[in-house]
């Protein structure tokens, strides 16, 4: 829907929300004096080391440094975005979330009323359609389709419950006729791709028949297209639901929904050709890959992946077409290539795919061979350098050549530094020649192309530091105690960028008396500021209420009369330079000799 989600709404939905209700929810945790604890969902680890705290409204893992509020958690364990996780939150308290229409005429909210209504009929035709290819399974229509899966596949019960698997009946409208029962036009279902129609006569007919079928969800879970194998010699051997309003093959990944949904930190994911691929490698107990539908590896697929993971691996045949696959791939994962990320490339041998070997091997070696793929420095490199003769002149030229473009797509960082370093060696080249143009203008380029990511964490390098990082910590635990300081408190002599931040909080505490912590962790959630207020959040303060309030105010008097001394130390090194310079004015003579008096003898 379209419109903002008031902040108002957010920040009564956060005072609401119970952190230990959310968390337990996903984590199981057991009461340890006033907190409550378990392990870690971000990190393998034995011993409990992940705490929630019901008074704080906050969460800290002391094993890997995970912390947030309730909106965080969902964000980093659910891998949602801000506003996903603020409906997930409201559907939890069973509320619907409200959102801004500013001007909006009533044409245009009916207009918007009418979209949301359609595309909820979408998704129900979409469910109604997987239900139908479910029931099958278990009808004499589809015992050929069943048999295929749990004999020929070795697909057990609970992997295809978790896939939805299903059978398309070897007929020409018993979908059609079902979802018409149902109340689902034609028109519809022909909009939706459930539906073919010979463009001579007219006719309408089922698209999937005969065939095994694989429901495509998106993120949230919800059937979006089918992917269907066939049962017999027809053509094509496998077909994919045609672009919709619900489907855009070029941003989705079958299997992504359903590796989020499993236990445990999402690590890497592993990208192969085919949904039974998914399949086959989720049967032997690897849940963490993926299938691109029908296209290679794009943008937009990346953009995902590298949302919920820093690692991907790509998986192709050995074969020549398996070679160019993986160089398409390279070419659309250079410019995501930040720090932190990693990217490597699995061959298989000749003549199989990841079904065939993994049920040949099992999942111990399979997972050994993508624990040794190629990394992508190293794939790069032996790409670049085929066929090359690095001995010749003419060798090394070229391979400087080629590798140019490549350097430019990547984003600044330790990988293209390292891969500057080898091509230097290999070429002959200094480093600074590889480069195409000045290094500002091939920093400029591969900013251009390198993808939007998360907002990088602030410097701690600079932090407030003494009695104003206290009283910002003080304020986290207790923020409605923002009404002791004085509005007007000077920062100038921190750190500005992080002197900023506090004075951006302190104006929203100012504004906002009475809210809590987890409110105010929520409005912050995403930004430069709300960083910040995590780095403080997560160190501990003995300290009740009484005490803090009392801390708050000597800290506000200790700054105030710092920055009056740093004031007259800077007025009285003023008047000293005038002197200098010029006759003062008996103002200034009196001004002057008012300073020496008030200010250390050390100070003159």
């Amino acid at each position: 829907m379209a419109g903002r989600i008031p902040r108002q709404f957010i920040d009564d939905l956060a005072a609401r929300s119970d952190i230990v209700e959310v968390i337990s929810s996903r984590v199981q945790l057991k009461k340890k004096g006033k907190d409550f604890w378990g392990l870690c969902p971000f990190h393998n680890e034995k011993s409990p080391s992940f705490s929630v705290s019901p008074d704080k409204q906050f969460y800290y893992c002391f094993g890997c440094g995970a912390s947030g509020n309730a909106l965080s958690f969902l964000m980093e364990h659910d891998h949602l975005d801000f506003v996903e996780s603020v409906e997930t939150l409201a559907r939890m308290q069973g509320l619907e979330v409200p959102r801004e229409e500013g001007v909006q005429t009533s044409a245009a909210r009916e207009q918007e009323r009418q979209a949301k209504e359609k595309q909820l009929g979408q998704v129900r035709a979409m469910q109604l359609a997987t239900e139908f290819f479910q029931q099958q399974l278990s009808r004499s229509e589809g015992l050929e389709g069943l048999t295929y899966l749990k004999d020929k596949r070795g697909l057990g019960e609970a992997v295809m419950q978790s896939f939805a698997l299903g059978v398309a009946p070897d007929a020409w409208d018993a979908l059609k006729n079902h979802l018409s029962q149902a109340g689902i036009p034609e028109a519809q279902q022909l909009e939706l791709g459930l539906l073919a129609q010979k463009e001579e006569t007219g006719r309408v007919y089922d698209r999937f028949r005969n065939r095994v079928i694989f429901p495509i969800r998106n993120l949230q879970g919800q059937v979006i297209a089918f992917g269907g194998r066939v049962l017999d010699d027809s053509k094509p051997k496998y077909l994919n639901s045609p672009e919709t309003p619900l489907f855009h093959k070029g941003q989705e990944l079958y299997g992504l929904y359903e590796a989020r949904k499993q236990a445990g930190r999402l690590e890497r994911l592993l990208v192969v050709e085919g949904y039974m691929d998914v399949v086959a490698l989720a049967q032997q107990g690897i849940h963490w890959s993926v299938a691109t539908l029908g296209t290679a590896t794009t943008g937009d697929h990346l953009k995902r992946v590298f949302r919920l993971v820093n690692e991907v691996v790509f998986c192709f045949d050995g074969d020549n077409a398996g070679q160019q696959a993986a160089h398409k791939a390279l070419e659309t994962v250079l410019p995501w290539m930040v720090d932190g990320r990693q990217a490597r490339f699995l061959f298989l041998p000749q003549g199989e795919d990841p079904d065939t070997l993994v049920r040949k091997e099992g999942a111990g070696l399979f997972e050994q061979r993508v624990n040794q793929a190629l990394p992508l420095g190293e794939f790069l490199l032996r790409s670049l350098r085929t066929g090359l003769d690095l001995n010749q002149v003419d060798g090394q030229t070229r391979l400087a050549e080629l590798a140019r473009p490549k350097l430019q797509a990547l984003p600044e960082g330790f990988l293209k530094k390292r891969l500057l370093i080898s091509l230097a060696r290999l070429t002959g080249f200094d480093e600074a020649s590889l480069l195409p143009g000045s290094p500002g203008s091939v920093e400029a380029a591969a900013a251009k192309r390198a993808p939007l990511s998360r907002p990088a964490a602030p410097s701690h390098q600079g932090q407030l530091g003494g009695p104003q990082e206290k009283l910002f910590r003080l304020l986290v635990r207790f923020p409605d105690l923002a009404q002791e300081v004085p509005a007007n408190l000077d920062f100038s002599h921190s750190d500005e960028q992080q002197a900023q931040y506090f004075r951006n909080i302190l104006d929203y505490l100012h504004k906002n008396p009475g809210i809590t912590t987890q409110v105010l962790l929520a409005y912050w959630t995403g930004t430069p500021e709300g960083e910040a207020l995590l780095i403080q959040a997560r160190q501990v303060l003995e300290l009740n209420r009484q005490a803090a309030e009392q801390e708050i105010r000597h800290i506000c008097k200790q700054l105030e009369t710092s920055h009056t001394q740093l004031g007259r130390d800077q007025r009285y090194r003023e008047l000293l330079d005038a002197s200098n310079q010029r006759e003062l004015t008996a103002d200034e003579h009196q001004e002057l000799a008012e300073l020496m008096k008030l200010l250390p003898p050390s100070n003159w």
